[in-house]
């Protein structure tokens, strides 16, 4: 079976192509800097990281049967036409939503205690400084967070946040449905679907984002959303750039319209650094690591081999997102 990881990650290479050999399988790492359809066109499984697989790559690799993402997203795998063309594609929910989670909460705690004013340009001594002149944090105990979107993730945000005292309210689809063994009113104070969303922004002294991006969320925290929200506010996003208005977030901060905004994603990774965004005093970024933890990259790997390992012996992956071809 050709097994081809289109990844850039030599730390989930290592641990997949060890998990693949334990049951008896291989798996070629694509070079990036080499054209990749050349190495794609004979693969039957392409393990996806951040690839774009689209019609022209999928019609470039004939024997293609499995396209299995490395995260949750799929935003950038044309489901629509490996279903056409008998494609199984899958994903890997849960395995990084503690990893997420606790990145978002270093987010807040960044953004609360006033970190990069602390050490900007223009107070280069600040870690030598007991303390910055004129620079305040402030406790999050008491603060209001809204969560935007409960699954897994939020959930696990959520638990944090309740533990240092914050008031949680949760925006998310279907907000009554509940799984088992997990009661969301739970963990929240506040529960509600979009019909709370302008008054919760109102609210919130935090708001994090971590619903999918799809069609109904792309561009959901725009123009109005972010004038609903206090000017001490913050906005924490660890899920997708697109869910959010770029030229509207640039306008709020440079406008000191909110207080600041921490993200882990963008909207092209790597960003370009002289992006005017990263230019402001008052917008923080990571590179795409909230996920990406020992534990996590081994649950994931773990994950990702047994859904191979399953196709192997056709049986259908255990997350697949198009069960329409389910055999």
């Amino acid at each position: 079976m050709k097994i081809k990881l289109l990844t850039r990650s030599s730390d989930l290479n290592k641990i997949l192509l060890a998990k693949l050999n334990q049951i008896g399988l291989t798996g070629e790492i694509i070079d990036y800097k080499n054209p990749l359809l050349p190495q794609l066109e004979d693969a039957e499984v392409i393990v996806n990281g951040f690839g774009n697989i689209d019609k022209s790559m999928i019609d470039a690799c004939p024997n293609l049967e499995l396209v299995q993402q490395t995260g949750i997203g799929i935003d950038n795998v044309d489901v629509s036409y490996c279903t056409s063309k008998s494609i199984l594609v899958a994903n890997v929910p849960l395995a990084n939503a503690v990893s997420v989670a606790e990145h978002t909460i270093f987010l807040i705690l960044y953004l609360a205690k006033n970190m990069k004013e602390s050490n900007s340009d223009n107070n280069r001594s600040g870690l030598l400084e007991r303390r910055v002149p004129g620079i305040l944090g402030s406790e999050v105990q008491g603060k209001v967070l809204v969560i935007i979107g409960l699954g897994a993730t939020g959930l696990e945000v959520a638990k944090r946040a309740k533990s240092f005292g914050m008031h949680v309210i949760a925006v998310t689809k279907n907000p009554l449905l509940k799984k088992p063994g997990i009661d969301k009113v739970y963990f929240v104070d506040n529960l509600g679907g979009s019909e709370i969303l302008s008054e919760s922004l109102s609210r919130a002294d935090y708001v994090s984002l971590h619903t999918p991006l799809t069609e109904e969320t792309k561009n959901m925290i725009g123009t109005k959303e972010l004038s609903l929200m206090k000017k001490s506010a913050f906005l924490v996003n660890v899920s997708q750039a697109a869910i959010v208005d770029r030229e509207a977030l640039f306008s709020v901060l440079s406008n000191s319209k909110i207080s600041g905004a921490a993200f882990d994603v963008f909207w092209e990774e790597p960003p370009d650094t002289t992006d005017k965004l990263l230019k402001l005093h008052n917008f923080i970024l990571t590179p795409h690591i909230a996920g990406w933890t020992f534990e996590s990259v081994d649950a994931i790997a773990r994950i990702i081999s047994n859904n191979i390992e399953r196709f192997a012996q056709a049986q259908v992956p255990l997350t697949i997102v198009n069960p329409e071809l389910a055999y």
